[in-house]
């Protein structure tokens, strides 16, 4: 019989001897390892496909199964003792053929049986869930005891042993590795812990986990008192006498008396706090002036506000992915007991468990209909009902009120709550994602009335400059279930409305971090007011973030939103705005028929037809660098700019008379219009375009030859860019330093300056400059003597461009030429050809990891 190792290492024995420490690959171990985790199951050839490869096309994955075992076969089985049973559908170990010692740990539950974690080294995803599956089986273990030296003639003195009021949970508990052992270090020095969160993120369990460690590896006496019913001074008592399993009706005497006995309890656990605050706090310092080796962990939602309290935040396991998907499994297979995380349910499922945000209430109650939902179904419920509701599945007809449905824990909370603060929260609601004081206050918070919500963990504050505050998604919606329709909509309405005056107040020139911190509730609000009947609001509140967008890019979203505000409030500046937005999404045809559209609206009024006629321009130019006769209708826009004032639009016309000099071939002439335009952005204080056009100007340095003046004016706005938090300023600047870098024919960093302005751009979703960037690197590679990815990432680049912003520019072709011969000159003419066709079917992905970036 062969015996298989699995925890703290990997083994195989046979006859009691170590005939392997290692498999010749890691599939084969693990398919080795889950046959023997589950030897009485006949597996099904699909799921451990999936479970080896995940997203492996099938038929790959069958003849790579197919493979993997007939190695196995070979290194394991003899004539005389086969090991597996197989046929076309599944794969199943033989009885009594293999044991191990996971199977010995989950039939002894002793530490002796449990030698560390599972497969360590190994981080598959079912890896994981069984290793923390495991490891919560032996945290819940006696402690060992450490041996003890005695003479033969000295009896092994008793280990002590108490009585404890602690419950006993039937499920298993699962933590971000670390949570407990960092409380218990701040035990005893730390006498009174507070645990604060909103409802359902796991304080009492927390709290009772911390407890029974203590009671097994440090022997103290632990009990809890269940504060939840709790509403005077009698039943707080009653309470305490449970806790401490005295004689009830003894009071504060036997309470007392029990507490100063030398072997009594070391940590009382006060669970529920927060719906009497005032009544727990005075006896909290009674018991600790009592008792002082008694140690205090209290759950709350609200802080009790007593001298030598420590306040611990209880976060839900949002950003503990591996521990909220432990937690999900675990009670799903409660109800299902071969519920898995697979192939066909693992992004649904990891969609789910962010969209819940780790709530662990919200994990249990969802978990729990499996048996009815799958993941992706729930997902799908989640989405589709809007933010004023809440599905079914999170609600359970079988647990106590309080916890038998988030909405039953708003009422708890709401149930604290006077009608002012419980007014705001409801104002508050309407914001999703996170908002910062300004939006409080222009829903005519204070600072009592916030405080008095984060107070109660309703809202969660974070950040050290300026605060930023956000409610559980969970949480909103059951307050928007609460909140009329029409409120909602008022208030978006009032936000708005804020919003704008503060971006108008705030003004083009401050920098792109003083947009920040509000720049997402814009984009709620902007989606939002079409629904809300608020159009010209949405589009004015979208003009008005107009330096958010120039420096992040957008995505689709933002695009189609714009589209629809359009159609119900259409005006010259929106078509504008929206043609520039489409064209750095790389959707050109779109781009041109809104530039139209804008010109179109703008009639003779001159303050609206001179940003359309550079708009169009600016489409026409960026797409292929070809002339396309703007120079007159910029001519025309620079005029009328000057009629109105408009100092920043005759700036940009300039920018674009001196991008169809480049286009003609003319540096010194374009240096000179580039000049023009950054005199102007400096006149009206905008010095992120001055900026940008000094980049400009440091590209036409570079054709003219003064490569050194062109990398000290390109390294003063790198510098600048990073300083003011501007994305496209810090991708410019790359861009511009990669073509330095060319031309000195350094190639090196030619590729690393290209690769950070790629970064940039793709993490933006800024397509054009991806589309751009993405010409910069074929030659250095090329000149690196990488032909084959120089010529499938000129190709790429080249259809690229072609896809999503039209004909390539007369200037790129030919770089792209020069390239393609180049590289072409260092492979045989098949291998030439090949790389370019391998190229032209590139994904973007693929082509990426080409480049490195």
């Amino acid at each position: 019989m062969l015996r298989l190792r699995l925890l703290g290492g990997f083994e195989i024995e046979r006859a009691g001897r170590v005939e392997l420490t290692r498999l010749p690959s890691r599939a084969a171990a693990l398919l080795l390892a889950r046959l023997a985790l589950q030897p009485k199951r006949q597996h099904p050839r699909e799921e451990l496909v999936e479970l080896l490869w995940p997203g492996v096309e099938l038929d790959v994955g069958r003849n790579r199964l197919r493979q993997t075992l007939s190695t196995l076969r070979a290194l394991l089985e003899t004539e005389e003792a086969p090991l597996f049973n197989a046929d076309r559908l599944q794969i199943s170990l033989l009885p009594g053929a293999l044991t191990s010692d996971v199977q010995d740990f989950e039939a002894s539950r002793s530490h002796a049986h449990y030698g560390g974690e599972l497969l360590p080294g190994h981080f598959d995803d079912w890896v994981v869930t069984e290793r923390h599956r495991l490891a919560a089986l032996a945290d819940d273990l006696p402690a060992q005891a450490p041996p003890v030296l005695q003479f033969a003639t000295t009896p092994a003195p008793p280990q002590p042993t108490f009585a404890t009021s602690l419950p006993r949970y039937l499920t298993r508990y699962f933590a971000p590795p670390g949570r407990l052992e960092a409380l218990a270090a701040q035990l005893p020095e730390a006498r009174l812990l507070t645990l604060i969160g909103p409802g359902g993120v796991g304080k009492t369990r927390l709290a009772v986990e911390l407890a029974w460690l203590q009671f097994k590896q440090a022997d103290w006496s632990c009990g809890m008192a269940a504060l939840a019913e709790v509403r005077d001074e009698a039943g707080l008592v009653a309470a305490l006498e449970r806790a401490l399993m005295v004689t009830r009706g003894g009071g504060w005497p036997a309470i007392e008396a029990a507490l100063q006995d030398p072997s009594g309890m070391r940590l009382l656990v006060l669970d529920n706090a927060e719906q009497a605050l005032g009544i727990v706090a005075q006896a909290v310092q009674r018991l600790l002036a009592l008792a002082p080796a008694l140690c205090l962990l209290v759950t709350s939602r609200h802080a009790l506000e007593v001298d030598g309290e420590t306040l611990l935040d209880v976060a839900p396991l949002a950003d503990a992915t591996d521990t909220a998907q432990a937690l999900f499994v675990d009670r799903a297979r409660a109800v299902r007991a071969d519920f898995q995380a697979s192939r066909d349910n693992q992004a649904a499922l990891t969609e789910l468990i962010r969209e819940l945000e780790g709530l662990p209430l919200a994990l249990e109650l969802a978990a729990a209909r499996v048996r009815s939902f799958s993941p992706a179904q729930m997902l799908e419920q989640w989405r589709g009902l809007g933010a004023g509701a809440m599905p079914t599945w999170l609600a359970s007809p079988t647990r106590a009120p309080r916890h038998a449905s988030v909405a039953g824990l708003l009422d708890w909370s709401l149930a604290l709550l006077g009608p002012e603060p419980r007014a705001l929260l409801q104002r508050l609601a309407a914001l999703p994602g996170a908002f910062a004081w300004a939006d409080v206050a222009a829903l005519d918070g204070t600072p009592a009335l916030l405080n008095e919500l984060t107070g109660h963990s309703l809202v969660q504050a974070g950040g050290d400059a300026e605060p930023r505050y956000r409610m559980l998604e969970l949480l909103r919606r059951g307050v928007l279930a609460r909140t009329d329709v029409a409120e909602q909509r008022a208030t978006r309405r009032t936000l708005r409305a804020a919003l704008c005056d503060w971006a108008t107040a705030l003004g083009l020139q401050a920098p792109i971090t003083a947009w920040t911190p509000r720049r997402e509730q814009a984009r709620a609000l902007i989606s939002s007011a079409a629904d809300d009947g608020d159009a010209a609001a949405g589009l004015s509140l979208a003009l008005a973030l107009r330096p958010c967008w120039e420096s992040d890019g957008v995505d689709r979203t933002l695009v189609d939103q714009l589209g629809l505000l359009l159609q119900l409030a259409p005006s010259s500046a929106g078509h504008e705005l929206r043609a520039q937005l489409a064209f750095t999404h790389g959707d050109r045809t779109l781009a041109l028929a809104e530039a139209e559209r804008a010109l179109q609206l703008a009639g003779p009024d001159p303050a609206a037809r001179a940003p359309a006629l550079v708009r169009r321009a600016w489409v026409l130019l960026a797409g292929d660098n070809r002339e396309q006769g703007q120079t007159r209708p910029l001519e025309e826009a620079v005029a009328l700019a000057r009629r109105v004032g408009d100092v920043a639009t005759e700036a940009r016309a300039w920018q674009q008379l001196a991008a169809i000099a480049v286009s003609r071939g003319q540096p010194a002439q374009a240096e000179a219009l580039y000049a023009r335009a950054q005199e102007l952005w400096e006149a009206v204080g905008h010095s992120r375009q001055a900026a940008a056009r000094l980049r400009n100007r440091a590209q036409c340095l570079i054709e003219l030859g003064d490569t050194a003046t062109a990398v000290g004016w390109i390294t003063a706005c790198q510098r600048l860019a990073e300083e003011d938090g501007d994305g496209v300023g810090q991708l410019d600047a790359a861009y511009t330093l990669a073509m330095a870098h060319e031309s000195r024919r350094d190639w090196p960093a030619a590729l690393a300056a290209a690769r950070q302005a790629l970064r940039i751009a793709h993490g933006r979703q800024h397509l054009h400059a991806r589309a751009l960037t993405l010409q910069l690197f074929p030659r250095p590679l090329a000149r690196l003597r990488h032909p084959e990815h120089a010529l499938q990432l000129a190709a790429f680049a080249e259809q690229y461009w072609q896809r999503h912003l039209g004909v390539l520019g007369s200037r790129e072709a030919r770089a792209l030429a020069r390239v393609r011969r180049l590289a072409a000159s260092q492979l045989s003419s098949v291998g030439a050809k090949a790389a370019w066709s391998l190229g032209q079917t590139l994904s973007l992905s693929e082509a990426l990891a080409l480049t490195g970036a």
